[in-house]
This record gives structure tokens, sequence and C-alpha cells, in this order.
């Protein structure tokens, strides 16, 4: 049997077996296509016209594959007390085997991934600097295969004796859930509210860009906006249906039930080409055309307005030339190494202690793990310049910041806390993280132009990424050169720091 034949096979295999499944409805619209010639695997094609709103299937919620359908729970009781993503890691080791319910449906899902936590060492380097890179979190996955996951397969041998435990099987099971599964509400709590959405990770409801801060007539002042990532939210329409949205990373246990949708799942994912959605009623999940979709045309489900990045992390593919979402992350350790170095470790730690404080009675984020800026504002967020103000204080300054109240502390505008010394700051910021990129703007535009995805598709991905990073970078650079400050004198607050020998506050 040919690859080509063994493929078309088992997706009948597959498809023979949702058909028999009691509960579900499949139009007849609808067909299971090969498009691994355009790097997507399995797609779902219309063979007629489809009209806005007709249904696609229907897949009952005892057809989902997740810890609650499984019966592997009753024989490894520990499951039901791990978190959702190994409990669903773990459930769906054991379920991969020849008696499974849901074999024909593991059958047809991916074996092999073009998600970096698969790429060889020599590709990922060509990630440093990245957003993916700094959120892979592989040795974190692996630790807990080890500490976790391993323990709970040797006590039930008879459970996973005969299936593949290994540590490759673990990462493909992770990534199945993390480009392939849904959050879904549990049975009982479908009409408790109308939000459904995203947090990853995500991921994956739609990115809403706020209205620019308009503080001045400075361009990169009215250029900031703010991005905030929020639920999709649809009211319940007259046959009872909710929209679900793509997997996404606040799970609430109590809720939301993190499942594997069998069909669902095989539609590829596209923001520009969306013509599907997937909604729940109270005992469907449904997928629902969300426009005519003409005959032969491809039916696209959605993973959300997500930055390159994460769809390479989670997905394995990048939008080429589509960079409106993009962000970069720079680390915040890097901008407080920056902005206090020569502090004693007890001066700093002050300075850290009251932003916490600030942190979490204000519910702040001026310490969060990193800072984001956006390709459509390459602004420095008013929180990040508001870190490195309270870091460059010097001792009387900043007791005296600390005399006021968090509001107050808060309240300092962007006008107010630009300076000279925070241009100087930003940019030897800005330019110490370009250097943590393997090449420069030219040099990857150069690359982009002689590298095919069809040759070296890690790489064209690669290149797809750090560029569109290393762009927003040198426009913040830009915005920071730019600034309009009107006293150009050097800051008393900031003058006499103490010295890494000197005087702790």
């Amino acid at each position: 049997m040919t690859l080509v034949t063994e493929f078309d096979t088992q997706s009948d295999a597959f498809m023979n077996w949702l058909r028999m499944q009691s509960g579900v409805r499949i139009t007849s619209k609808i067909e299971l296509r090969d498009l691994r010639t355009q790097h997507q695997g399995r797609g779902v094609i219309a063979t007629a016209a489809i009209e806005e709103g007709e249904l696609l299937f229907a897949i009952p919620r005892s057809v989902i594959l997740s810890v609650e359908n499984s019966r592997i729970t009753e024989k490894v009781p520990e499951i039901s007390e791990l978190d959702p993503w190994l409990g669903m890691i773990v459930t769906m080791m054991a379920e991969d085997r020849p008696d499974s319910r849901w074999k024909p449906y593991f059958d047809i899902l991916p074996k092999t991934f073009t998600t970096p936590m698969f790429w060889s060492t020599t590709d990922l380097e060509e990630l440093s600097g990245t957003t993916v890179l700094s959120q892979l979190g592989r040795d974190d996955a692996e630790a807990a295969y080890r500490e976790i996951v391993l323990p709970i397969i040797r006590k039930h041998v008879d459970v996973f004796g005969k299936v593949d435990q290994s540590i490759d099987a673990y990462h493909r099971m992770g990534s199945l859930i993390l480009s392939y599964s849904f959050d879904i509400e549990r049975e009982g709590h479908v009409y408790e509210n109308e939000r459904y959405g995203d947090a990853n990770d995500d991921e994956e409801a739609s990115v809403e860009e706020l209205p620019p801060v308009d503080e001045s007539e400075d361009e990169e002042e009215l250029a900031e906006a703010a991005s905030d990532d929020e639920s999709d939210t649809m009211k319940e329409n007259d046959e009872g249906v909710i929209e679900v949205e793509e997997e996404d990373d606040s799970d609430d246990a109590e809720k939301f039930l993190k499942a594997m949708v069998p069909l669902a799942d095989m539609l590829n994912g596209d923001s520009d080409l969306c013509n599907a959605k997937l909604f729940y009623s109270k005992d469907n999940l449904e997928m629902r055309a969300t426009k005519l979709i003409p005959e032969g045309d491809q039916i696209y489900n959605t993973y959300g307005n997500l930055p390159n990045a994460d769809l390479l992390r989670r997905y394995g593919y990048v939008r080429y030339g589509k960079t409106e979402n993009d962000i970069v992350e720079i680390e915040t350790q890097l901008v407080m190494d920056t902005s206090a170095h020569g502090l004693s470790e007890s001066y700093l730690k002050k300075r850290i202690d009251f932003m916490v404080e600030i942190d979490e009675e204000e519910g702040e984020e001026l310490l969060d793990t990193s800072i984001q800026i956006s390709i459509s504002s390459p602004a420095i967020p008013t929180s990040a310049l508001l870190l490195t103000y309270i870091l460059m204080l010097n001792p009387p300054a900043f007791r005296s910041v600390r005399k006021q109240s968090h509001d107050a502390v808060l309240s300092i505008t962007r006008k107010e806390l630009k300076s000279e010394e925070q241009r100087e700051l930003w940019i030897e910021i800005i330019n110490k993280k370009l250097a943590q990129y393997k090449t420069d703007i030219v040099t990857d535009e150069n690359l982009m132009l002689e590298t095919s995805p069809d040759v070296n598709f890690n790489l064209r991905n690669a290149i797809e990424v750090r560029l569109s990073e290393m762009r927003i970078l040198e426009a913040a650079m830009k915005q920071v050169r730019g600034w309009k400050i009107k006293d150009k004198k050097r800051r008393k607050e900031f003058s006499a720091r103490p010295s890494k020998r000197g005087r702790n506050l």
C-alpha cells in the first residue's frame, strides 16, 4: 500500500467510524481531503455550495475524547488529580491503543509535527531571541514527564504496559492537545454564562486594538495603543447554540473541559479565510458555516488573531507576509539588569518589593515576565517606562515616591516619565534585545528572498518570525529616538545614584 493510499484509507475509515457513532450528523456537502502538498495535512472541502448558517456536522458530547469520556480514569484514578493538561496527556497516551474506542481517530492524527518542540538544536538556534524560544517550555514539560507522569505509568502497568509510554509519545500527545484541542463548557455549565474564549497560548479569541493614547502631539504617544485578549461574546441563538472558541490557556476546571473533537479539528485555521465556527448546544458540538462557501472551497476555522510566533509554536506554521498581529517581548529581567546595573542587591530589592506591592494591590503588571510591544503600536508601554523610572531613582527621590499612594505613582504621565536618561536607557535595552537574534534585518531580508519554504520549511518560518520581531524593535527604537522632551537637562531625581558599593536605601 502506498503512503497516499494509506493516508486516504485512514481518512475513509475515520469518516465511516464517525458516521456510525450515535447522534453524529454530517452533511453530504463536505469531504476530508489530502492537503499535504500545501503543508496543511488533512482539510475539509465543500463538495457543493454551502449556505451561511448551514450545519456542516454535529458531534455529540459522548463522542468527544476527554478525561471524563474515557474509561481510563476508572483504572487510573490519579488522572483526576492532575491539572487538565497533564490529565489529558496521560489519558491520550493510554487511549492510543488497538482496542480504543477512538482508534480510527488516533489513526488520522499527526505522528510528526513542524512545531519547534520537535526541531533539531540547529534549527532552534534560528529562533534565538524570539518569543517562540522563550515560551517553548520543553525543559518544564520533560520535568513533568519524569516527576509526575512516569510514576503513574509505572504504577499502572496493566494500563500502560502495551502502549507507547516514551517521552516522544508524551510530547506527541502534548502537541496534539496544544494544536487540536478545544475547551468546551462542561454539561451543566453551558447556560451559566455566554462567554467563551481566550487567555493561549493560547488562543484564541480575537485581539481587539484599543484607541491610541492621546496625551500630546508627540507622534509616538499618539501611535501607542494597548491590546487586550478578550473572549469573543456570542448570545444564545434561537436554537440554544453558543459559539465555541479554540483551545485556550486559561483553564477553569470547574466549568471547562479540555477535549479533542473529531472532525472539528480537521479544519485548518486561517483568520482571514475563516468561513465556519464551532458552536455548542446542550447535547452537541455543531460546526456551522458563517458565510456562503462555494463548491470546491476549503472550509476554515480560525485560531484567532495570533502573532506568527504563537502560530509557529502552537501549530507549526506562519502566515507569510501577514504580520499585522505580531509582537515582540522584551524580558523584564533584561530591562531590570540594564536599569539597575551597579546597584546593590538590597537596594534593588526595596524597589522590587515596592513594585510588587503595587502589582498585588492595584492589579498592575510592572513586574510581569516580559514587556510586549506590538507591530501596530511600537511604543514602549507606559508601565515599562514606570518600571525603569522607579529603578533609576536616586535614594531621596525613591523615598519620596514610596511615601505616595499607589494611585499617585500609577498616575505619573508619559510626559513626566520621559527624559534623556530614559531615552538613553531604552536605546540600550533595545540594542541588547536586538543582539539576542542570530542575524539582523538586512541579512534576513536577503535570506527571505533566497529561502523557499519548500526547501527549508523550518528556516523560512524562523526568518519570518525573527524578521518581524526585529522590525518592531527598530520601530520602537525610532519612536524612542523621536521623543519630544521639553526639559533636556539631566533629571535631578536620577543624579547621585548609589554605586554597587554605595549606601543601601
